[in-house]
């Protein structure tokens, strides 16, 4: 019984100290309860009124839609100030190339355009009828003109290009300010001169600006006009040929060779007749030439030749033959 009690009581005891070791270790895992800690103070709790906390979340709100939608906005903005020009060749065929040159003309004009240049042939036995137009129209009306080339005869080739110069027409702006507020400043110092030799060097500094100011609004507006108005170069040539069969037959050739005869015969009438006063300047000194030789061989002595077989005889040394007795 004795024995019994010490065993329980020791199992007791045992349990309170593992207990007292539990409660310690929990308590030494607080950062409160380390030396040297201390805790934060307690701030008095304020609560926001329910509209202001809701107006701000809306600000938030807004604020988050706007750096999602913000990146939209630049590029909107980019777009706007981007500076392209458009240039462009279509090549077409029509039945009656000059009548659809005709249409083309209205339908750049009707849309605020110019025609710059204007080319055109008939039809021949060896060449149908063809058109070449310069068509210069306002950059948002291209896609427009391009269907009506569409509506006026069949597109063969289409070549569309485009040149981004908006970094040409910044620098340009840039420059254009700066040596407009030079002027204006040279301008005010004119005005407030003191002497003669000052009043000299800011009238040359002055006559210099105004002149690179000048031809730097002249780059800017060729630019703008270049950037303004699209240029497209329109071809036209007709589908068929003109004539019985379009085929040259043997009265072509011998037109054409009589042609080309009376072509050549042009050409030497008309070398012979730059050549003719050479050629009478030419004779004339022959003819001259050959007189005074002429005159020359008469007055010299004539030779004689002497007669073959004949004999010579030698008067000195010949003698009388004596007489025969």
């Amino acid at each position: 019984m004795t024995r019994r009690l010490l065993s329980m009581a020791g199992i007791v005891i045992a349990g309170t100290v593992l207990l007292a070791g539990c409660s310690a270790a929990g308590t030494s895992v607080s950062p409160a309860a380390e030396p040297g800690f201390q805790s934060a103070p307690d701030w008095p709790v304020v609560e926001m009124p329910q509209e202001e906390s809701g107006g701000d979340m809306g600000a938030a709100g807004d604020g988050s839609d706007m750096s999602a939608s913000g990146g939209g906005q630049p590029e909107a903005a980019v777009d706007e100030d981007r500076a392209v020009i458009v240039t462009g060749s279509v090549s077409m065929r029509a039945g009656d190339p000059l009548q659809v040159a005709d249409a083309v003309s209205d339908a750049a004009v009707a849309r605020g355009g110019t025609i710059d240049r204007r080319a055109e042939g008939a039809s021949t036995d060896f060449e149908p009828a063809w058109a070449i137009l310069t068509v210069r129209v306002p950059a948002t009306e291209v896609p427009g003109m391009l269907d009506a080339l569409r509506g006026l005869g069949e597109v063969a080739t289409l070549d569309l290009g485009e040149e981004v110069v908006t970094n040409q027409v910044r620098d340009l702006e840039v420059r254009v300010n700066a040596s407009r507020a030079s002027v204006e400043r040279l301008t005010e110092l004119l005005t407030t001169a003191a002497d003669t030799e000052t009043l000299l060097e800011v009238e040359a500094q002055l006559t210099q600006r105004t002149s690179e100011l000048e031809s730097l609004l002249s780059q800017q507006r060729s630019l703008e006009e270049l950037v303004a108005m699209s240029t497209l170069e329109v071809q036209i040539r007709s589908t068929t040929v003109e004539g019985p069969t379009g085929t040259p037959s043997f009265l072509d050739g011998l037109v054409n060779g009589w042609q080309g005869f009376l072509a050549w015969g042009a050409t030497f009438l008309f070398g012979l007749g730059q050549a003719m006063p050479t050629l009478v300047i030419v004779a004339l000194a022959g003819l001259i030439a050959w007189l005074i030789i002429r005159r020359i061989m008469k007055r010299m002595p004539a030779r004689t030749t002497p007669v073959e077989g004949a004999k010579v005889v030698n008067p000195v040394g010949a003698k009388e033959p004596a007489p025969v007795e």
